[in-house]
């Protein structure tokens, strides 16, 4: 059975980050909001939740797919990363939800921790995200490549795939939160 998914949002392709708040004051403010209305916990949590996902990532045959399953790990950090500044109101909980997916794979998962940050990948990744063409083939040819299989059309495929798996994996979760959004300006 196939799904149809010609009406899907691919980060990279519509989805632009969240304006960095400059004002000291207006951030201030808005941090209050969020710790007020339990946006901040429910970031804590979701960061929390995301790195989980990411550390129970298998593959079929874990010894023999070694390289597969820490690039489709990895793959799945980038994703997370490009939800968690795309889906989430503001940057106040963009970051506050990163730092606490890092901290959690760093404490719970320290191999997975330890290859995101000896690893080159997300380089790639940004590069396919910021050509802003094609990004799901661009993010699977890299998937492709990083798996050292470069030119390996059904792999770079299944990258795409994964890719979009876990945007919207993402977005699922970061909707069921229900995170309430304000403006700048202190107005819900």
């Amino acid at each position: 059975m196939r799904n149809d998914d010609s009406d899907m949002k691919i980060a990279g392709e519509e989805f632009k980050s969240k304006p960095a708040l400059d004002d000291v004051e207006e951030t201030s403010r808005l941090l209050e909001m969020e710790k007020a209305s339990g946006n901040l916990s429910r970031a804590r949590r979701l960061g929390a939740i995301m790195a989980d996902e990411v550390a129970a990532v298998e593959g079929d045959d874990p010894a023999k797919e070694a390289l597969f399953v820490t690039q489709r790990r990895i793959l799945m950090a980038f994703a997370v990363e490009v939800a968690l500044e795309t889906l989430l109101p503001n940057s106040i909980l963009s970051e506050t939800a990163r730092s606490v997916f890092y901290e959690t794979l760093r404490k719970t998962a320290p191999s997975i921790y330890e290859d995101l940050q000896g690893s080159g990948a997300f380089s790639f990744y940004y590069l396919a995200l910021r050509e802003g063409k094609d990004v799901v083939n661009s993010v699977g040819e890299a998937y492709a490549s990083l798996c050292g299989r470069a030119g390996d059309k059904a792999l770079a495929k299944k990258g795409g795939e994964l890719y979009v798996h876990f945007i919207e994996q993402a977005r699922e979760l970061v909707e069921s939160f229900g995170f309430v959004e304000f403006s700048l300006s202190g107005q819900e």
